[in-house]
């Protein structure tokens, strides 16, 4: 069982997600995915979550969501099991989406 699942700090634009650590914001290097939030801000909303600092190869896609008919709409995933593990970082692409955050552990 994870004892140190977080949160990262909420984004509303494609970026490198983020943690804090203490009060600084610092980027995650290695993630644990075990959820993702997300709301709409239109309808067909998409967010790709790549396992990337800055880049959006396909080869590095690990979790992609489209979902919402209007704004406002909202979904959480759960990732099953010991969830999705990324060993380079996390960078988010976000389409028509107000703000995102994931839920996992963190390095």
């Amino acid at each position: 069982m994870q004892t140190d699942v977080k949160q990262t700090i909420a984004v509303a634009a494609t970026a490198q997600l983020q943690k804090y650590v203490g009060t600084t914001a610092t980027n995650i290097t290695k993630a644990r995915i075990m959820a993702i939030s997300a709301q709409a801000s239109a309808a067909d909303a998409s967010v790709k979550i790549y396992n990337s600092v800055a880049g959006t190869v396909a080869s590095t896609l690990v979790a992609e969501l489209k979902f919402g008919t209007a704004d406002g709409e909202w979904t959480h995933f759960y990732v099953p099991g010991q969830g999705i593990y990324c060993d380079t970082g996390l960078y988010a692409v976000l389409s028509a989406c107000d703000f995102l955050v994931v839920t996992g552990t963190f390095t």
